[in-house]
């Protein structure tokens, strides 16, 4: 049985979803690892060194993650759709739907359309769950000994 267009495109945006998700449990898994690996700062002889070096370190393993949940969605944009003249503008046009910034001089082909809706709303969740890891680092972080 043949999905019809609107529908596939529906589980298409769904099964994106999906994989963007996985990729962000891939980033908290990251960042878990680094938690455990670097010295806790109010257990440390120099606190504040390792709070600095939590703090970037999940800042820059969360981006990362982000990088690559836009670049899976841009690779769809791009070699699957061919809905760009270049993999840059791929990723452009990714990224602001990503951020819901938008990027109002590009759109994809009316087929498509939904799907950026979807990578936007994906953009949205990873931003709150990227947010509220942040956040346990910077609680987990504070130099000051919890009683």
């Amino acid at each position: 049985m043949e999905l019809d267009a609107p529908m596939a495109h529906i589980l298409r945006g769904i099964l994106m979803v999906a994989a963007t998700g996985v990729v962000q449990v891939l980033a908290q898994l990251a960042l878990s690892h680094m938690m455990d690996v670097v010295p806790s700062p109010p257990e440390s002889r120099y606190p504040t060194f390792y709070m600095l070096t939590h703090s970037v370190s999940a800042v820059m393993i969360l981006l990362i993650g982000h990088v690559l949940q836009v670049t899976m969605w841009a690779a769809l944009y791009f070699y699957d759709w061919a809905a760009f003249k270049s993999f840059g503008t791929a990723m452009y046009f990714s990224l602001a739907s990503f951020t819901t910034l938008g990027a109002a001089e590009l759109s994809l082909p009316p087929q498509h359309r939904m799907i950026g809706a979807f990578e936007s709303a994906a953009g949205m969740m990873m931003f709150g769950w990227s947010t509220a890891l942040l956040v346990a680092v910077v609680v987990r972080t504070d130099r000051r000994a919890r009683p």
